[in-house]
């Protein structure tokens, strides 16, 4: 089986129980599917790349908030552009800390906050639960995939095993 078959399999399994489970705890589905989505664009796998999925997702949830809130509180018109164009900044600059490198993930954070009309408690606990999510499909396609592969290598080799020795039980009865 393929790796991306593998990944496919449990992706589709995965999304199928996150869409019940966000269901049966009324969060916006989508939400947590951003958190996954995070995950599956992040560069880094593993450990290393959920953390760096969560502080990024984190922070530009932090970004976008204070977006809104000094966008609310200044009185000018141009507050907003003013504001997001001083955070976009620096949320672009933070990357220079590594392990706040993801920059996209620092957007999808601030996208689900801006999406989510400000409702930053749900939003950050969705994006925290859809990168455990994505991070999940990851690892089970991948252990999906080694399963199958040392499943069909067993095969293969059980296969040769049998071959040979019936060719040599048919050599030492003289048959060709």
């Amino acid at each position: 089986m393929s790796l991306l078959l593998a990944l496919s399999i449990s992706t589709g399994i995965l999304s199928g129980l996150l869409v019940w489970f966000t269901n049966f705890f009324d969060i916006a589905s989508w939400l947590v599917f951003l958190g996954a989505t995070s995950y599956f664009a992040s560069t880094d796998k593993g450990m290393k790349g959920l953390v760096q999925v969560w502080l990024t997702n984190f922070s530009g949830a932090i970004w976008a908030i204070l977006i809104i809130v000094l966008s609310t509180y200044l009185a000018a018109d141009f507050a907003s552009y003013a504001t997001t164009a001083i955070f976009a900044f620096a949320m672009c600059f933070q990357a220079k800390f590594n392990v706040l490198k993801f920059i996209p993930g620092t957007f999808i954070g601030a996208a689900a906050i801006f999406s989510a009309n400000g409702e930053w408690m749900v939003t950050i606990i969705a994006l925290f639960i859809g990168a455990i999510v994505g991070f999940l499909m990851a690892y089970i396609g991948e252990q999906l995939h080694s399963w199958s592969e040392r499943r069909s290598s067993n095969k293969k080799s059980l296969h040769s095993e049998n071959g040979r020795s019936e060719a040599g039980c048919s050599e030492s009865l003289g048959i060709k």
